[in-house]
């Protein structure tokens, strides 16, 4: 892909004597590699800014490299193909969609979890619904009675099977006693609050506070 830019080229020779017939080549080649490496940086889609960007740079005299020639040039104009200006343009269109499409959905996952982590803690649901709606604390009752029934309601499962994990987990407390009952359920409660459950936390207490009891009535 090329841009096509039309210059007027001057030069100066530095020498002794007259310029050689080459110097205007020179000249011209040193004002190619200006250009070239301006244009390096711009998108085919960026001929006006380019051609700013030559008027501005090209203007100034140059040596080239390793010759006594020194030149400089006018920008006139700088063009491209306009099926290939269509064809970068569709494209970096297509791209930008792509990006807004996969922010888009990275934000709707984000607010998908939220929403998920408020329906399984009604507690923290009906906060952050009293937080926004603190002109409606006679609604508060009705408002967490909805989110513990969602909860109830998103979060039931399939009777357990003989082999389900809540399954072996009720068998074992079931089989030992009070005192390794409580520390399995003391050890529940743990990682029920490190990993932010603090509804399985809410209702895992009783038990606790239940087990417990039993245990200090067997001490007595």
């Amino acid at each position: 892909m090329r841009f096509e830019a039309k210059l007027f080229v001057e030069y100066r020779w530095a020498g002794a004597g007259a310029a050689p017939p080459s110097a205007r080549d020179i000249a011209r080649e040193g004002v190619v590699r200006r250009a070239e490496e301006l244009s390096r940086n711009r998108r085919l889609t960026e001929c006006q800014r380019l051609h700013g960007e030559l008027a501005v740079a090209l203007l100034r005299w140059k040596p080239v490299e390793d010759t006594l020639v020194s030149s400089r040039a006018h920008c006139i104009s700088v063009d491209a193909a306009p099926e290939l200006v269509a064809a970068v343009a569709a494209r970096e269109d297509s791209a930008n969609h792509q990006v807004v499409l996969s922010w888009q959905h990275e934000q709707r996952e984000h607010q998908a979890k939220r929403l998920q982590s408020l329906i399984t803690d009604p507690l923290r649901a009906t906060a952050w619904w009293f937080a926004a709606n603190q002109d409606k604390p006679a609604e508060l009752v009705q408002v967490a009675t909805e989110f513990q029934q969602l909860r109830t309601i998103l979060t039931h499962e399939e009777e357990a099977d003989e082999d389900s994990a809540g399954h072996l987990v009720d068998e074992f407390l079931n089989a030992v006693d009070v005192a390794d009952q409580l520390y399995l359920l003391q050890i529940l409660r743990k990682l029920f609050g490190d990993h932010g459950r603090s509804d399985l936390v809410e209702r895992i207490e009783p038990t606790t506070r239940s087990t417990s009891t039993g245990k200090d009535a067997d001490s007595n």
